[in-house]
């Protein structure tokens, strides 16, 4: 199993109902692909996602993403093996997320090992801290 997360930021285009719109199709997409994730969308346009299935089909993914008209300042934060799934429930679960939050959950250019290996436990911690919203 393989996972990868970035951050990115939205352009104009990209706005919460246009990804509320997309959710759809990029769901069953990700489930025909097999990928698992989420999708954090702060409330001043920066993005942040998990994904997570076969390396390769990651990766492909990831490079669609990367180039997308719709993100700005793409920046992969982690990339690599992991033991098992963190989100295996969700195709792509969405939460938007208030900038303090978002602040809270972001790589630093600081950013330790120690910090950069707690990130998935961080992101999980985070998402069972209150009801979530669809799958």
């Amino acid at each position: 199993m393989h996972h990868l997360v970035y951050s990115s930021t939205a352009s104009l285009g990209l706005t919460e109902a246009e990804l509320q719109r997309q959710l759809g199709h990029w769901r069953s997409t990700n489930a025909s692909l097999n990928i698992t994730g989420l999708l954090l969308f702060s409330t001043e346009g920066n993005i942040m996602q998990v994904l997570e299935g076969d390396a390769t089909v990651v990766h492909q993914l990831y490079t669609v993403i990367a180039a997308d008209v719709r993100h700005r300042n793409v920046v992969k934060l982690a990339d690599g093996p992991v033991p098992s799934r963190a989100f295996a429930d969700w195709s792509m679960q969405f939460r938007r997320v208030a900038p303090a939050d978002f602040s809270r959950l972001t790589l630093r250019p600081d950013a330790t090992p120690e910090h950069i290996r707690n990130l998935l436990p961080l992101l999980e911690a985070f998402m069972a801290e209150e009801p979530l919203r669809g799958v």
